[in-house]
């Protein structure tokens, strides 16, 4: 039940569920002007107020892509890989002359993200329009979105230009300073950016302190490219007329990449659906660079088991993202947290929470302590349906559990 005044709210919940902390069952939290300041046990006298609800610290989305947000279901084929990127690139090609189109796609993407129970989402943002589409969910949250621009460029000629793009990204964030938008920088993947951005890009995110994800170890293809340069990546960058062997013979694998960005603070390794034993352990010893697991696009595109369980184990960042609705059906990073919590020997909820929560908070750079529902903070909470009475059957109620309201 919630019992208000003026001034003061009263949740009487079923269950109280902060990353990092054992789940509490049946609690009292008041809240005041939107600051919580009491949080107990609930009275005796009070249990027959108690809602069927959990409580939980509103999320994060570390990665995804909301140009993509008007899609109804994903782009096919899920494999092969390339020809999956043929239908995103005729996607944005039959969508480029509506110069209202990113800007709308990037709207619609954080009204859903929002009512998902977003706070901070990690965007790859392709155009200033789609930056500007980014205020929207600001806006809506009081959140934050970190707006990684994507930097594309495979041949040597490319360089300079998206050097360029990087550091006026950067000003322009930096300078007009939008309401919770701030920069970060995005060299696509190793098939389709000069190894040279990928060093540029460090240095300016060392120099300037913005976060840098990039897509890294995503499919077996481009494991083959890294190691051998061959492969369906050679095919596919030969029919675009931009295959240029030199430009990765200095490259022995996804390590070079990782080694690059464990010299930046806050750095994102997406998918690593492919590892080797020492990448894990070298993620495990860089635990400044996150991997972010995106579960549902990696089950749509048919990826053999990620070594995620593999990689906490090792002491790496692991944290999780929705990708896109190009490759997945919806943008709920917290069914993308159900999803793994399903997933054979995974730990209970409350003990993968973090990945959506303080730990991806922490991985963009950003306040992890926000992400707790604690006394003296503000109440930015996600209540699910949870209609269980037992710690023991938490888990199972949690994993099929729903979001009713985010605020």
């Amino acid at each position: 039940m919630t019992v208000q005044n003026s001034d003061n709210t009263v949740l009487h919940c079923a269950w109280l569920i902060n990353p990092g902390q054992p789940p509490r069952q049946n609690v009292r939290v008041t809240v005041c002007k939107g600051i919580v300041t009491e949080i107990i046990d609930c009275p005796t006298d009070e249990r027959a107020q108690i809602r069927p609800i959990a409580l939980l610290p509103r999320f994060v989305n570390a990665h995804t892509h909301l140009e993509f947000s008007d899609i109804a279901s994903p782009l096919p084929p899920p494999e092969p890989f390339t020809d999956w990127i043929r239908s995103v690139i005729r996607y944005r090609i039959g969508n480029a002359a509506d110069p209202d189109f990113s800007a709308n796609a990037v709207r619609a993407g954080g009204s859903e993200s929002a009512t998902c129970g977003v706070q901070i989402v990690g965007e790859i943002t392709t155009s200033s329009a789609g930056t500007s589409g980014l205020r929207h969910f600001t806006a809506q949250t009081d959140g934050t979105a970190i707006s990684f621009r994507e930097l594309i460029g495979f041949t040597a000629d490319r360089v300079d230009e998206q050097v360029q793009l990087a550091q006026q990204h950067i000003a322009e964030l930096t300078d007009r300073q939008p309401p919770g938008v701030v920069p970060g920088l995005s060299p696509h993947a190793p098939y389709s950016v000069h190894p040279h951005i990928v060093d540029a890009v460090v240095e300016l995110a060392i120099n300037s302190g913005v976060p840098v994800a990039m897509h890294l170890a995503e499919t077996r293809d481009e494991i083959e490219l890294l190691n051998s340069r061959t492969g369906p990546f050679v095919d596919f960058l030969k029919s675009m007329n931009l295959w240029d062997a030199s430009v990765l013979a200095s490259v022995a694998g996804p390590m070079d990449y990782l080694k690059r960005l464990a010299q930046v603070p806050h750095a994102l390794a997406v998918h690593c659906n492919y590892l080797s034993p020492n990448e894990i352990r070298y993620l495990g010893e860089h635990p400044n660079v996150a991997v972010v697991y995106c579960p549902r696009t990696h089950a749509y595109c048919c990826h053999s088991q990620h070594p995620w369980q593999q990689l906490r184990s090792a002491g790496a960042t692991v944290i999780l993202g929705t990708d896109s609705r190009a490759s997945n059906p919806d943008l709920s990073i917290w069914k993308e947290l159900q999803h793994i919590a399903r997933q054979h020997n995974a730990p209970p909820v409350w003990e993968l929470l973090s990945m959506i929560t303080t730990d991806a908070a922490r991985a963009l750079g950003q306040d992890p302590s926000q992400f707790v529902i604690t006394v003296n903070q503000p109440l930015r909470s996600v209540r699910l349906e949870c209609n269980c009475d037992s710690e023991p059957s938490l888990n199972d109620a949690l994993c099929t559990a729903s979001i009713t309201t985010s605020r």
